[in-house]
Order: structure tokens, then sequence, then C-alpha cells
């Protein structure tokens, strides 16, 4: 019998091939994201640095899609790179365009992440963990506790009910009217977060609202529609930084190898 797909692997795909018949390929990138595809990856970008990204960090950037980010980090990293992933063959092939030939883009069909143990210093899911199960966001966290190194950072951003009610009332509206819905959206109270940083032995380093302009820029942010941002924006979804304590957390007690009981390709 055929693996049935993951939920957000057809939802996403579906998406992406109905823009590509509709619009330009620049375009239906850009739409397929939610639009201000340049503008959005140099606030990424300036988010992570804040954070302490260096110009010879390795970041994993999962859910990547048209290479947001990563096409905003090639003039900023030089001995560092992006190892990226997507659901979306298209989103992937996109995104390697223009980039280093040592950054790697690999296409997933599920919540791995097929790189090494500790290969990277930072992990990035932006607008990922928005779209996933509770269940699908902690599996991908058990993924990014193995290869971030100890130490290392874990970035995600998230939609919060007191902060995105808007976002939670359009999908109510198609709902009742039977519209369909393109992809979940999914809100994750703070519990969870902290309950999830505990299991997997992480420190919550910040938490900043949607609405809280903590992004710094050094240039304007110029948008689709001619707007421009500068100085210190917000985000516009919740973030999340975790950082991995994973040596000092297995010292401490011991690690349950039921998250572990399906290894990635990748160690050995």
């Amino acid at each position: 019998m055929a693996t049935k797909s993951f939920h957000f692997v057809d939802d996403y795909r579906e998406l992406v091939r109905d823009m590509i018949a509709r619009y330009p390929l620049a375009e239906a990138m850009s739409r397929a994201v939610g639009g201000h595809l340049t503008a959005v990856g140099q606030i990424e970008k300036r988010l992570l640095i804040g954070y302490g990204l260096k110009p010879e960090h390795t970041l994993v950037d999962v859910g990547c899609g048209p290479g947001r980010l990563a096409k905003q980090l090639i003039g900023y990293f030089t001995s560092g790179r992006v190892l990226a992933t997507d659901v979306v063959p298209e989103f992937v092939d996109y995104a390697r365009i223009g980039c280093p030939a040592n950054w790697q883009f690999a296409v997933v069909e599920d919540t791995r992440i097929p790189f090494a143990k500790d290969e990277a210093d930072f992990a990035s899911f932006f607008s990922v963990f928005t779209h996933l199960l509770y269940e699908e966001s902690f599996s991908y966290l058990i993924e990014a506790r193995r290869v971030v190194k100890p130490g290392g950072f874990i970035v995600f951003s998230f939609l919060e009910f007191e902060h995105n009610w808007q976002i939670f009332k359009d999908t109510v509206k198609a709902v009742r009217q039977r519209r369909p819905i393109v992809h979940l959206n999914m809100f994750i109270g703070r519990d969870a977060i902290e309950q999830w940083a505990r299991r997997l032995g992480m420190s919550i380093i910040d938490i900043r609202t949607a609405s809280d302009p903590f992004v710094e820029l050094v240039e304007p942010v110029i948008y689709d529609d001619g707007k421009r941002s500068e100085d210190k924006v917000a985000f516009e979804q919740s973030v999340c930084v975790l950082r991995n304590d994973k040596v000092q957390h297995e010292r401490r007690v011991l690690w349950d190898s039921f998250w572990e009981s399906s290894p990635s390709p990748t160690d050995s």
C-alpha cells in the first residue's frame, strides 16, 4: 500500500503549480509565499543577524520556498553556507538559481532534515510551523536538535490568537462559506513552546510578538507596492529563538530514545 503524503506536501505543491499555471514564473514564486519576496527575505536576514548569525556560519533553512532568505544571504555569507529544504520541487529549483555551488538544496517529503548531525550553527523555520500540526512541528524540532551544534540556535515564526486574530477570522469565514482552505493555519500557545523546549533540552532565549518592531534594518526595505520600512520593523508573526543545549541536557537527564527511533539517513 502506498504511503499517503503529508497534508503540507500536497497543499503546497498544488498551490505552487496553480500559481505557475496562472502567472509568469517570478511572480508565481512570490505570490505562492504571500508576496514581497525580496522585502521579507531582507527582514528575515536582518532578524537572524540580530540573533548572532555570522558570515562564516552554516544555516539550515527549512521551508526555504523560492529562496526568499537564501538569496539575501549570498552577499553576506563569506565562508558560510545555506543548507535548505522544501517540499515543493519547483521552489527548490528556483531557490538554487544564483546561489554558490557548495550550498545545498533538497526536496523533502516529510519532517526529516537530510543533513548531518551538528552540521549547522542556526536552523530557521519561517512560516513553517504556521501550517503544521503540533506533532509535525515537534518532529521538526527533534531534527533541528540533531543538525544544530550544541549552543546553536533554532529560530521559528508562529501564529498567536491575540496577535494574528484576523488570520483566524478569515479561516473561519472560509469554513462557514464552504470555501476550500488553501493550507492549514495553526496557532501555537506559549505553553506548548515551553513544554517542547523543556522536553528537547533547549532554552527559550527570546519570544517576540507579531507587532513588536524588533528587527533592526541597516537600509530601507521596499515592498512590492512601493511602501518602505526603515529603522525597526515587526515581523508580523511571533518569533521564538531556542538555544540547543543538548550536551548539557543529556548530562542532566537521560534523553528519551523514543524521539530518535527513526534517525535520519545521513547519520551513521
